[in-house]
């Protein structure tokens, strides 16, 4: 088969159609759904923060734009390694997802409530450039460990004027966050938890067991009232690190606070890991979503 060389468009680009002895055929539909991966997308210049975003694409609709999910990557509020769920969020991105993976100060550069602040600024950083990259109006924040504490802190403050003031979301995900720092029992291999020197402890700033009172600031459970999206709550009955009681007490007070909650115990599960990105929780997570945005 010979071709003039020039510049094809798509459709003008003749298709190889001779045939080739022992060779396969597959059809392309052009519902594919392929990812594009844009780190270091820096949202926050005062800071030097940035974004890490998953984008999917697709052939027959090169120009959809879709829902945004703005995922806020656990640390225990240390340093984060930001991309290390990029594997795993993008089954989630496949669905039909833009995914802004957040950076935050961490409990080295400042304290509570910076992780919040910072998710609420990285949200509206999405918004403002919605014409700048396939979105939607409609966000989604999610997170897990201390980013799932941070994403479940904006879900209930998205109506307040606190920690960076009002954001607007359609939902909120929670994966085995450490939602409640007060809770004393709460971590099971954490030795010295809620001393200075605990993750909690240096993310507040100080004593934690000396001041209860002020501590609780900190507690997703504190602002139960305040919901006013879903939430969803995933989290591992043999989690060693962050003891699911946080998650079973966050969704009790949500409960009886008459909320939107949906809580899942992974059986055997730890803290994180493969058995929150399984295929049958990817769809959990979608069902939810679209839930969220009215879809179903």
């Amino acid at each position: 088969m010979n071709i003039e060389v020039k510049n094809y468009t798509y459709d003008e680009m003749p298709e190889f159609n001779e045939e080739v002895e022992g060779a396969h055929s597959i059809q392309m539909t052009g519902e594919e759904v392929g990812l594009e991966y844009h780190p270091n997308i820096i949202y926050n210049e005062e800071h030097n923060l940035h974004l890490y975003m998953i984008i999917p694409t697709s052939f027959n609709h090169p120009k959809r734009r879709y829902p945004c999910i703005v995922y806020i990557q656990g640390s225990a509020w240390r340093k984060q390694r930001v991309s290390i769920k990029v594997p795993y969020l993008s089954a989630l991105a496949k669905k039909g997802y833009v995914i802004a993976i957040v950076e935050y100060r961490d409990s080295s550069i400042a304290h509570f409530p910076c992780c919040i602040e910072d998710g609420k600024k990285a949200i509206r950083f999405m918004q403002a450039h919605k014409e700048d990259y396939p979105i939607t109006d409609q966000f989604i924040v999610a997170g897990d460990s201390s980013g799932g504490h941070t994403s479940a802190m904006i879900g209930v403050t998205a109506g307040l004027d606190l920690f960076g003031g009002k954001v607007n979301i359609q939902g909120c995900i929670d994966l085995y966050g450490c939602v409640e720092v007060t809770f004393e029992e709460g971590f099971p291999t954490t030795l010295n938890h809620q001393r200075p020197d605990s993750p909690e402890g240096m993310y507040l700033g100080y004593d934690i067991l000396e001041h209860l009172e002020e501590a609780k600031k900190a507690n997703v459970k504190t602002y139960v009232q305040d919901l006013q999206v879903p939430m969803l709550i995933a989290h591992g009955t043999k989690d060693r690190q962050v003891f699911c009681e946080h998650s079973v007490r966050l969704y009790k007070a949500l409960k009886e606070a008459h909320k939107d909650v949906t809580l899942y115990l992974i059986k055997g599960a730890d803290h994180g890991g493969a058995a929150f990105f399984t295929d049958e929780m990817i769809d959990v997570y979608d069902s939810f979503i679209q839930r969220c945005l009215g879809h179903k």
